[in-house]
């Protein structure tokens, strides 16, 4: 005969439903309420899904909707990365070198993300950009 191991709860006699539900012997076919143990009033039933399909029922968005939609772009010269002593003696008539060659395209950035690339021309005394490449996948 083998002998059942008995845990030691130290929650025992705290919580008599849950004492039903985790006691080894539990009968779980029925649900305890209060002090009386009673049969189970519903039965899970099997669940029916509808089926999906492709149609759509609402309106679709009208992609004319993000035409008005303001975005900041800005067109980015050069980077350069430089020590943090060198910022604090930045004065007037310093000269930081970019990471950028002469003549090469500048980047349309658009919130962060490089969009296109293009070169510098003047427009009514304003500087502007003539886009020489859109970049599809950047």
């Amino acid at each position: 005969m083998v002998k059942k191991k008995v845990f030691d709860d130290p929650l025992n006699g705290i919580d008599p439903v849950m004492e039903g539900v985790f006691s080894s012997d539990a009968d779980t076919s029925r649900i305890h309420t209060g002090s009386v143990f009673e049969e189970p009033k519903q039965t899970i039933a099997d669940v029916e899904f509808p089926t999906l399909t492709e149609e759509l029922n609402g309106k679709k968005v009208d992609l004319d909707i993000f035409s008005k939609i303001p975005v900041t772009v800005s067109v980015e010269l050069g980077r350069a990365q430089v020590p943090l002593k060198d910022v604090f003696e930045l004065t007037e008539g310093s000269i930081i070198e970019l990471e950028r060659l002469v003549g090469e395209p500048l980047d349309l950035v658009a919130n962060g993300q490089i969009i296109a690339q293009g070169e510098v021309v003047a427009i009514n005394n304003n500087y502007g950009l003539r886009i020489t490449q859109v970049l599809a996948n950047s």
